[in-house]
């Protein structure tokens, strides 16, 4: 998946990160157990996905048609 517009300059739980943090309603509180992680999720409020991006992430990761148990990244 990692071949084309920002999502490929970003680590997955950054692209995780700012894909929540566009979701209205929803709060996301990623772990951070080093200085790094806490740089890294920070880098992720910056992350502007596009719209070309969206789609990727949404074929990538289609809308469950049943109801399953969330993974944890």
């Amino acid at each position: 998946m990692r071949s084309k517009g920002t999502i490929f300059r970003f680590g997955d739980a950054q692209i995780a990160i700012a894909w929540v943090l566009r979701q209205e309603g929803v709060v996301t509180i990623p772990k951070a157990t080093k200085p790094d992680h806490v740089r890294a999720n920070r880098e992720a409020l910056d992350i502007r996905l596009t719209h070309q991006d969206l789609e990727d992430l949404a074929h990538e990761f289609p809308t469950p048609s049943r109801k399953v148990p969330l993974e944890m990244l």
